[in-house]
């Protein structure tokens, strides 16, 4: 589950400054009959800081950083996200909003005690919609994803790398997450 604190989208204000972040767990056990069972645990935590050039155009910059275990694997990971939304206000505590989402992720990876390095980027528009709750706490939800990433992990003696393109538009899928904003200054 995604928590962020950031700024009131309606009320915001050209140099208005948040903060917020993201705080994540998850344990998954797997049974098969016959096998051993298989667990993995993931977190991760993103603080998140952001400011409006704009009543309507938000800069946010967050770090992920994250990480996962299982049985013979473990990973960390280190990403910075750099972002611009433009709002397009639809009442007086409403607004939807597009966005250009880019990172770079850095990391470690340990397979079955074979040692590697994780490197990678992505670019991606985003979707999404805003609800102002009060002066200081907007309630924010992001719909899609259309964009780009690519991500290699190097060992001693192979690589191995991932690229997705795609367009992902659910409001109740993975793709969808929900975040509490706040401003610390107007």
């Amino acid at each position: 589950m995604l928590f962020l604190f950031i700024s009131s989208l309606t009320y915001a204000q050209k140099g208005s400054w948040y903060v917020g972040g993201q705080l994540g767990f998850n344990s998954r056990t797997e049974s098969n009959t016959g096998f051993a069972d298989v667990t993995t645990t993931t977190w991760s935590v993103a603080p998140e800081v952001g400011t409006f050039l704009q009543k309507d155009l938000q800069l946010g910059f967050a770090v992920n950083l994250g990480g996962s275990n299982s049985t013979n694997t473990s990973e960390t990971t280190f990403s910075p996200v750099l972002y611009l939304r433009k709002f397009y206000p639809m009442g007086d505590k409403f607004s939807l909003f597009t966005g250009i989402v880019g990172n770079f992720t850095a990391g470690n990876s340990n397979t079955t005690g074979q040692s590697g390095t994780l490197s990678g980027w992505g670019l991606n528009l985003s979707l999404g919609a805003a609800y102002a709750v009060s002066k200081t706490f907007t309630v924010v939800g992001q719909y899609g994803l259309f964009g780009y990433s690519y991500e290699s992990i190097k060992y001693d003696s192979a690589k191995n790398s991932t690229s997705n393109f795609g367009l992902n538009v659910n409001s109740l899928g993975p793709v969808f997450n929900v975040g509490i904003y706040w401003t610390f200054k107007e």
